[in-house]
């Protein structure tokens, strides 16, 4: 805000004690009786003012030069007034109404305003017009606001794929004459706010190019001109970008990500062995760390984020044996300790959901080595005992199956590599305590079956509220079918392009779904592809990412960071037995 106190050009004093000498000798002549003439003789001053006008020029407290509106305050005593400046249209003037009247301006270029006032000379006798000047006022106008943005609806594309290219772009000082988008050698006519779908066959650098007036100088400037650009990447093929190497190569591990955006990595194989190592991700760096062991290697377990920070994990294979420890992990300190009970039977490939009151649900699992497990055993962890309890048996048993909490409180249990994997169950939990199977057209069946049984798929709840349930192997791993709570049915979800199992399944902030890797039943895959729930035709709702793996992968982990890029780690290569200490970024 232009802030300016003006003040006049004082009077030669010279100038006006001369004048003050000459009126006080005709006076004392006139009262005397000299000069010859009459003795009733007089003579008057024509200005009733004794001194010069006050003048001043000042910014109102309402000029906003961000808007390019100037707001000029004239002030003085008495006199004719008038505001002048020259701009590109020559030599302007405005006569003030009042004193103390804004009068509001809009510059087109840098301008200096200058206040006058005409007036009588107070001191002279005969009458003789004088100029008395402010201090000008400069005011700078806003600067250009043109804008103009070119959006692409992805970043590289495979050979024959298509892109959309989305142009915005505004002009509040004049005209646009021309907006094109240009490919190298093509002009092509776009509106703001219009998407073109386009086709590249080689890496190509769009622009959107703009011609504009700026009136706000002259009408009859010459066009200015203003670009952005995008450049699409056609891949052959391109790959994701590749992350910081882990300490330990493995595979079947778990990821979680802390409060402190590090991410969690604990266990899994190497090849050969079973870990019970651990390491955190720094997104920052880039960078893994190594962090304190667990007490217990541990593979095929479990791992959630309590309500506390701290980490539960739980269940596994050692190597040996099915567990039935557990253990707590807390990011403050690094450290590991055991939970202060063990659990009520040994787990795993089970599954670990963390319910509406923050305890823990524990759930069916695999044998392994042991053969003393009941596979629908369930049982519940109290972060606030720090103990495990009897859960309610799974009316039919599971492992490599799916546990989602719904936007209801209840728990969706989907697959199993045990029995019917048609089946799929609704646990409905009350706190403290009480969990009912509901009774519906089958008890604890949720109407209708799923069309084809599956295991090691992935179910992700979308923002929808609906669950999605992709790949596995089993019937067809190429399907994907959606639950909807509301209806408590079962629709399709089209196919995946690439039939997988073992694969990750991450829900993005955009609200599509991001599948990653897998097992086609001969491959490991290093192919990513979209799910995208707005397209209402199921069979078109699939798509190819174009950007692959740097290295094919299996049995890893995906953990979507606070950057909205996905964290992808470990794998385990079929036939080989390979594992990798390389993790990739996959990027929006």
């Amino acid at each position: 805000m232009p802030s300016n106190t003006f003040v006049f050009r004082p009077m030669h004093v010279m100038y006006i004690a001369w004048h003050f000498l000459l009126s006080f000798a005709l006076v004392l002549l006139t009262a005397c009786g000299g000069g010859g003439g009459g003795g009733d003789a007089t003579t008057t001053v024509s200005n009733p003012n004794t001194s010069p006008p006050t003048v001043s020029l000042a910014w109102s407290d309402d000029t906003n030069p961000a808007t390019n509106v100037y707001r000029l305050v004239p002030t003085y005593s008495y006199g004719t007034p008038s505001l002048s400046w020259t701009d590109p249209k020559g030599a302007q003037s405005i006569t003030p109404t009042a004193s103390g009247t804004p009068i509001t301006v809009t510059p087109t270029q840098t301008t200096t305003y200058s206040f006058t006032v005409s007036y009588q000379d107070p001191a002279s006798a005969s009458s003789k017009t004088l100029t008395i000047q402010a201090n000008p006022a400069t005011a700078t106008p806003k600067a250009s606001d043109i804008s103009l943005q070119l959006i692409s609806s992805s970043s590289s594309v495979s050979p024959g794929a298509s892109i959309t290219l989305t142009p915005t772009f505004a002009w509040a000082g004049g005209s646009i004459t021309k907006s094109v988008i240009n490919d190298g050698s093509v002009d092509t006519t776009v509106i703001s706010g219009t998407p073109i779908t386009l086709k590249p066959s080689a890496t190509t650098t769009y622009t959107l190019r703009l011609e504009y007036l700026d009136q706000r100088v002259s009408p009859d400037i010459a066009v200015k001109k203003a670009e952005a650009s995008s450049t699409i990447t056609v891949c052959l093929p391109c790959k994701v970008d590749l992350g910081g190497n882990l300490n330990t190569a493995r595979s079947n591990h778990v990821a979680v990500q802390l409060p402190n955006n590090l991410v969690l990595v604990t266990g899994g194989s190497d090849g050969t062995t079973v870990l019970k190592s651990s390491e955190l991700y720094d997104p920052i760096r880039n960078k893994w760390i190594a962090t304190t062991d667990m007490a217990t290697a541990r593979t095929g377990h479990t791992a959630v984020l309590l309500a506390s920070g701290k980490v539960l994990v739980a269940g596994g294979f050692d190597g040996k044996a099915t567990l039935k420890s557990a253990e707590i992990y807390d990011p403050s300190s690094g450290a590991w300790a055991p939970t202060l009970g063990t659990m009520n039977f040994t787990h795993n490939y089970h599954t670990a959901t963390v319910l509406a009151d923050g305890k823990v649900l524990i759930a069916g699992g695999v044998l392994g080595p042991a053969t003393n497990v009941d596979a629908t055993a369930t049982e519940i962890y109290d972060p606030t005992l720090g103990t495990f309890s009897a859960g309610p048996n799974l009316p039919s048993a599971r492992q490599g199956h799916t546990s989602t909490v719904l936007a209801n409180g209840k728990v969706l249990f989907v697959g199993s590599s045990i029995g019917s994997s048609t089946k799929a169950h609704i646990l409905s939990y009350t706190p403290p305590a009480t969990f009912i199977w509901p009774d519906l057209a089958t008890p604890a069946v949720v109407t209708g079956p799923l069309t084809n049984g599956r295991w090691n798929h992935t179910a992700t709840l979308l923002t929808n509220g609906k669950v999605l349930v992709a790949g596995g192997f089993g019937t067809n791993p190429n399907s994907a079918e959606l639950y909807d709570p509301v209806t408590n049915a079962w629709t399709s979800a089209g196919s995946l392009v690439n039939g997988r199992s073992m694969h990750t399944s991450t829900l993005l902030r955009n609200g599509k779904v991001l599948i990653i890797g897998g097992f086609d039943g001969v491959n490991v895959l290093s192919s990513i592809e979209q799910y995208d729930p707005t397209v209402a035709d199921p069979t078109k709702s699939w798509s190819t990412y174009a950007k692959i793996l740097n290295t094919p992968r299996a049995m890893h982990t995906s953990t979507l960071l606070s950057n909205d890029k996905v964290l992808v780690s470990g794998t385990y290569l079929q036939g080989s037995g390979t594992v990798s200490t390389s993790s990739e970024l996959w990027a929006p």
